[in-house]
């Protein structure tokens, strides 16, 4: 049987009989009604060797062998096969009833230790007890297979519906585009990446605990709502943001790593030291610069660890430092998150620097920002 079509209805079986006794190899091949067990190709080897090589060349799903066959045992065979095919179902027989082989055979991880002459009614135990699991496994592989698609779907509409609120977004407001769609990227990218991260962890769950990878499904549709209801905020907020109050810097990084630790799975450090009052552009630098941050650590450097750190100097300017434990920073192709970054740093008169350090091995994010200009020297 062939186990790239294990998404048919009916599942068929193939079975090989190693015996070096010829007439009984024979005799199951030719009077056991395979029929009833799904069992459509018989395979017969007389012995270990030959039989080893049919399991080589076919796929085998029920390996029916002798323990005491020359050149090579049956229990040598089993453990042969089940090196080249884990789920090969073996059963054993023989003439003599030794504790030593019984043992070996549950090591093996056979189905079932039959005694010669192989009785009817016990064959058919061992071969239903195989056709029922088999059946199961292939129902369960179906389920899996069915998951994946829908989520493969549910994540395509996901990006489809993010990119259609981006276009809308960026025709919305075409005098401020280039600020909107920074804004968007950063919103769609961090997103996306928790929920990929979300979602692929729902795959895995759904083989061992459906219940739990259904959680985790329902909460990637939510992360999702959620970025579509602030890039939709964020269309017809931006320019009160600019012109707006101080905002609750604190508050909204905490937020934000939060966040970022419970849909992405990482850790993050924090230390935030009281910081004075930040105008709105300097607060949506940082934070922005937090999130891309993340999203660029978790989705190109695989990073599981985060320390970040953001504390005022004496003159009013703000330090940002976000490093984390993933694969080394490459300057050669700065990404379209990066670029808006720095350009929003260059506005507000900050720096800003992104190097791999070698103690703790990492990437290492710093950025300065001067303190924000009073109205009065705006009048002025």
């Amino acid at each position: 049987m062939d186990r790239n079509k294990g998404g048919s209805e009916k599942r068929m079986f193939s079975i090989l009989i190693a015996d070096d006794h010829k007439h009984l190899v024979e005799s199951l091949a030719t009077t056991t009604p395979w029929e009833q067990y799904e069992v459509t190709r018989i395979y017969k080897a007389y012995s270990g060797t030959d039989a080893l090589k049919l399991i080589e060349q076919h796929d085998i799903d029920i390996l029916l062998t002798d323990i005491r066959m020359p050149g090579m045992s049956g229990l040598d065979l089993i453990e042969q096969a089940k090196a080249r095919h884990a789920d090969i179902e073996c059963i054993l027989i023989t003439g003599y009833a030794e504790f030593e082989y019984a043992k070996r055979a549950i090591e093996l991880q056979a189905v079932d230790y039959l005694m010669k002459p192989v009785r009817d009614e016990a064959l058919a135990v061992s071969l239903d007890r195989i056709v029922q699991r088999r059946r199961a496994q292939l129902a369960k592989k179906r389920e899996l297979e069915q998951a994946d698609a829908e989520l493969r779907t549910m994540l395509e509409q996901m990006q489809a519906d993010l990119l259609v609120e981006k276009a809308l977004a960026e025709s919305s407001m075409r005098e401020e585009r280039s600020r909107i769609a920074a804004d968007i990227h950063d919103l769609v990218g961090h997103t996306l990446t928790t929920t990929l991260v979300q979602i692929e962890a729902a795959k895995r769950l759904l083989v061992h605990n459906e219940q739990e990878g259904l959680k985790r499904l329902a909460f990637s549709q939510e992360l999702v709502r959620k970025s579509l209801d602030d890039i939709r905020e964020a269309v017809w907020k931006i320019k009160s943001a600019d012109t707006g109050t101080e905002t609750d810097l604190k508050h909204a990084l905490l937020h934000l790593i939060r966040a970022t630790e419970k849909a992405a799975d990482v850790s993050i450090a924090s230390r935030i030291e009281a910081l004075p009052p930040t105008d709105p552009p300097r607060s949506k630098a940082i934070c922005h610069a937090l999130q891309e941050g993340l999203t660029n650590g978790i989705r190109h450097g695989g990073a599981a660890r985060f320390e970040f750190e953001l504390y005022p100097d004496a003159g009013g300017g703000l330090h940002f430092m976000l490093w984390n434990d993933g694969a080394p920073y490459s300057a050669d192709r700065p990404g379209f998150g990066m670029k808006a970054m720095e350009e929003r740093v260059r506005k507000l008169g900050g720096t800003l620097q992104i190097a791999s350090t070698d103690t703790p091995p990492g990437t290492r994010l710093m950025l300065w920002l001067p303190p924000g200009q009073r109205k009065e020297a705006v009048r002025t």
